[in-house]
């Protein structure tokens, strides 16, 4: 039998539970405060603990520690600070990519215009820059142009151009008034480059109440048809040879281009292989080419192909120290110079412009070579030029027109 004193009731819990305290420990220990004296581990234990904060290891372990200045809870590592960094750096780049490309063409254009241009050292700044005829995407449409410019055949008065960069600006040829046009009517020939793959803008070609010399590009998708083309509708064809560009190797003037660095008989063969995809061509004419026809040497080789077919060199200017007249009169192949360029402004009433320009030139000197390319603007230009020219000037081929020697 039981005869001790009955347990207690258990006690029923309500509220908040109670909070266990430890029990003071038997053995008092000594601790150093910051100025090294003890004290006793009662006194420092009536110190309230901040709640949550776990007791000091310094207590767990009975020895003395210095207290240190306060510290965050969680200290960023330096690493991971420039990791961070780097990861918000790199993603707001992409984000401020992603934002450029959605941007519309015309506030792309506009954002560049706005930017302060870098500055080159003397090493790195080129002597001359000449203009250079770019292969265009989809040259044959119009392309979307700023308020004011011509769209779709539209034509509104136009905004005042900016000045024109080195890149576009050709240098203009000087006047070279041949004696065989004494007692005749100006005349006037306009070519238009880059033709081999817009078949369509061709044929609109074609059209007009004139006669247009078309530069053919070898190598095309549809060189061999355009060609054919054009000389049944008795057009006027030429070879657009590619050549080497001052912007070379940034910009690529495209298959069957003569650099030079190859050896004349490369340079012959090459041109021989372009020439026989276009068998009905009068002659040739450079597409770039600021750095070939400045090359004497390179001239020479295609000159030579030239006599032996008995066919004419037109020179674009793309160059304004170009080696390919005194190639070819040494060669004695016929010579023809540009005199303008229309569309280096992709802007219908600017393109009519250029052609009163030619129209003068003509009037002064007897004649005037035009070159254009195959955009919307430069084809509704001619047929507003059709209807208002001058009629003095007579719009003839190249082969009527003849050659400067």
């Amino acid at each position: 039998m039981f005869f001790g004193p009955f347990p207690p009731p258990p006690i029923e819990r309500t509220g908040t539970p109670a909070v266990k305290t430890a029990a003071p420990k038997s053995v008092v220990e000594k601790k150093k405060t910051a100025g090294g004296k003890p004290v006793p581990q009662g006194q420092a234990q009536s110190q309230p603990q901040p709640q949550g904060q776990p007791q000091a290891q310094s207590q767990a372990q009975g020895q003395a520690q210095p207290q240190a200045p306060a510290q965050p809870l969680v200290q960023p590592q330096p690493q991971e600070d420039a990791l961070t960094l780097a990861r918000a750096l790199s993603k707001a780049k992409a984000q401020a990519q992603t934002q450029a490309q959605n941007q519309p063409p015309a506030q792309q254009e506009q954002q560049q215009q706005q930017q302060p241009p870098q500055q080159q050292s003397p090493q790195q700044q080129p002597s001359a820059v000449h203009y250079e005829e770019h292969l265009p995407p989809q040259a044959g449409q119009p392309e979307q142009s700023p308020p004011g410019h011509a769209i779709r055949g539209k034509v509104e008065p136009p905004a005042q151009p900016a000045a024109p960069s080195a890149e576009s600006a050709p240098p203009e040829p000087q006047a070279h008034p041949v004696a065989g046009d004494a007692g005749k009517n100006p005349r006037m020939v306009v070519v238009i480059d880059d033709i081999g793959d817009h078949p369509v803008m061709a044929k609109n070609l074609t059209e007009l109440p004139f006669p247009v010399t078309l530069a053919i590009l070898p190598n095309r998708p549809r060189t061999r048809s355009v060609e054919a083309m054009a000389t049944e509708q008795g057009l006027e064809i030429i070879l657009h040879q590619p050549m080497q560009p001052g912007s070379y190797p940034r910009v690529n003037p495209g298959p069957g281009a003569v650099f030079i660095d190859m050896d004349p008989e490369r340079v012959k063969s090459l041109l021989a292989d372009n020439l026989a995809q276009v068998p009905h061509v009068k002659g040739i004419n450079n597409h770039m080419g600021s750095t070939f026809t400045s090359n004497p040497e390179g001239m020479a080789a295609v000159m030579s192909v030239l006599k032996e077919k008995g066919l004419f060199f037109l020179d674009s200017v793309t160059s304004a120290t170009s080696a390919a007249p005194e190639a070819a009169r040494k060669a004695g192949v016929p010579f023809y110079r540009r005199a303008v360029f229309l569309d280096n402004v992709r802007n219908v009433r600017t393109i009519l412009g250029q052609l009163k320009t030619a129209e003068r030139n003509a009037v002064k000197n007897g004649r005037a070579i035009a070159i254009g390319h195959p955009y919307g603007e430069t084809l509704e230009a001619l047929k507003l030029w059709a209807k208002e020219r001058d009629s003095r000037v007579d719009v003839v081929t190249l082969t009527e027109l003849g050659p400067e020697f």
